[in-house]
């Protein structure tokens, strides 16, 4: 039997009987290069997966801080309304029979512990100390620290006191110190941060 060729023009090639002949390693090639493929592509899927999971779980680190920070930020603001109030409250009772307006008003309680839901909240006051008088005012600056572990904010405060002074006359004629009257509330006149 005679092998026959065509030549068809621009078609040619020579081929070998082998070209014909199905390999059996070729099939199991194929099989190896998809599966390199499909566990190419699940890794990069646990890849994926596994970034969105870090993502929500930095997210959510985020929000507990920022809530802590709050928190702290809330206690801080609480503290600033007690110190407001205490300044007031001291003057009015231990300086109110006397010209003169403390350096630094000596609070009798500093720290303030809370319990909510089993956590411990707090806040601290520095003493308040007298940064301006005249003859109608007093400013005194104190810093609030407002605690919800393990954030802390840290408040830093200017309070007006405003007053009058009273004033007797003597059976001589002459005008003798009475006592002074403090102005209620005491304002706020700057919040910052410390």
């Amino acid at each position: 039997m005679k092998l026959i060729t065509f030549v068809i023009p621009g078609f040619y090639r020579h081929r070998s009987k082998t070209d014909f002949i199905p390999s059996l390693f070729q099939s199991g090639n194929d099989k190896g290069y998809v599966l390199v493929w499909v566990i190419f592509y699940l890794l990069l899927f646990f890849l994926i997966a596994a970034s969105f999971a870090d993502s929500s779980f930095l997210e959510g680190l985020i929000s507990i801080n920022h809530h802590h920070s709050a928190q702290a930020f809330e206690m801080a603001e609480a503290g600033v309304l007690v110190g407001v109030e205490e300044i007031y409250t001291v003057l009015d009772q231990d300086y109110s029979h006397s010209q003169d307006i403390p350096a630094e008003i000596i609070l009798s309680k500093q720290e303030w512990i809370l319990n909510e839901s089993g956590k411990e909240l707090s806040f601290y006051l520095e003493n308040p100390k007298c940064v301006f008088a005249d003859d109608k005012e007093c400013r005194f600056q104190f810093a609030s620290q407002g605690i919800c572990p393990p954030a802390q904010r840290t408040l830093l405060v200017e309070v007006q006191v405003e007053f009058l002074d009273i004033y007797k006359i003597e059976a001589d004629g002459t005008m003798v110190f009475d006592h002074r009257d403090y102005f209620e509330p005491a304002r706020i006149v700057s919040l910052k941060y410390k």
